[in-house]
């Protein structure tokens, strides 16, 4: 038993599915806390602990390393077998900006980055549902520069919103992590991916990475090509490539271009 004045219950072996279209993940059991990231439909993750009031679970979302706490009203929960290998086998990703499914006479929308699970344990059977409508592509197969950046226009004038990872309100390093991941490369909370190259070598889908001294955090852009770059600025948007250079000239006191990066091997 725990003690009295403990806030929450240790769980082991505990799992879960996200089976609604976004859900949001909280730093503190309460919805008046910020938003630490939201769990797009399809996506499992660990349950850690629950509230002494059991209202609340905290969770662990393996493919961002992100943690948080959901409503138990959201909690979907799943064997410790079928997280595996929901984990392990290939599944299908949403790249429409919005897709549907009628199943089980409703319609459930899906967001980008939502996973559909085509296997004997899938999360309800491909072929008995009544209909789809949108595009998926599969996981395991990793996009090409010309697909990296279809999948991530879909995301331009995409609103700033602190943990968002949605079309109606984009965290900027989740965001740019999202578009990678739906692209079938990983990129999570210490991790960034694909390897340095020099800057005179960026091409098409490779990544910008500058560093604002003053708030100690990473800022992120896409080389789109035709010398334009997708970046957060409030929403997501496309500058020229000299409009860029001018804005981080501008700011050369607080800001400075770290590194380029590409996922690409040419």
């Amino acid at each position: 038993m725990p003690k009295e004045n403990f806030s929450e219950w240790p769980l082991g072996d505990g799992y879960g599915i996200c089976r609604q279209t976004i859900l949001p993940v909280y730093r503190k059991p309460t919805v008046d806390s910020s938003l630490v990231t939201q769990l797009l439909f399809g996506e499992c993750y660990q349950v850690l602990a629950v509230s002494s009031d059991r209202t609340w679970y905290r969770v662990f979302h393996e493919d961002s390393r992100l943690g948080g706490w959901i409503s138990h009203k959201s909690l979907k929960e799943i064997t410790p077998e079928d997280y595996q290998n929901y984990l392990n086998q290939d599944f299908q990703v949403v790249v429409s900006p919005i897709a549907a499914i009628e199943y089980m006479g409703s319609n459930l929308y899906l967001l980008p980055g939502s996973r559909l699970h085509f296997s004997d344990l899938e999360l309800f059977n491909w072929e008995d549902h009544i209909g789809f409508t949108g595009q998926t592509r599969s996981h395991a197969i990793k996009a090409d520069r010309d697909e990296l950046i279809q999948i991530a226009l879909k995301y331009l004038n995409a609103p700033w919103q602190s943990g968002g990872r949605s079309i109606f309100g984009l965290d900027e390093r989740l965001g740019f992590a999202l578009i990678f991941q739906i692209a079938g490369y990983s990129w999570h909370a210490g991790h960034l991916p694909g390897r340095l190259i020099p800057f005179v070598d960026c091409e098409v889908g490779d990544i910008l990475i500058v560093n604002n001294k003053a708030e100690d955090k990473d800022h992120y852009g896409i080389y789109l090509g035709l010398e334009e770059v997708l970046q957060m600025d409030g929403r997501m948007k496309i500058l020229d490539w000299d409009e860029w250079i001018f804005k981080m000239g501008n700011n050369r006191n607080k800001q400075e271009v770290l590194e380029v990066r590409t996922v690409f091997s040419s």
